[in-house]
């Protein structure tokens, strides 16, 4: 009878795997300083100026039929162009 590779891993193995590790366990209980946090929280506030080094992202939302109508009217217009410097 053949059983899955989870139920049959050695029970130590599986103890010592989901043991927390003391060392890393203290960290989770620090608090930070309070001027951090109200350093942070008033960055967060202010609002960001525009930067030449600071990247920027813009987004531009299209449904189908939007696009498609903008590829046909794109479409038509550079025929247009065409027909006309003939």
């Amino acid at each position: 009878m053949s059983t899955s590779s989870s139920t049959t891993q050695d029970p130590v193995v599986v103890d010592i795997v989901e043991r927390p590790i003391a060392e890393l366990s203290s960290l989770r209980d620090v608090n930070p300083p309070a001027g951090l946090v109200a350093r942070v929280m008033t960055k967060l506030e202010e609002p960001r100026t525009p930067s030449l080094y600071r990247p920027f992202s813009i987004e531009i939302r299209l449904s189908p039929l939007t696009l498609i109508t903008l590829t046909l009217a794109l479409g038509v217009a550079f025929v247009f162009i065409g027909a006309t410097m003939k």
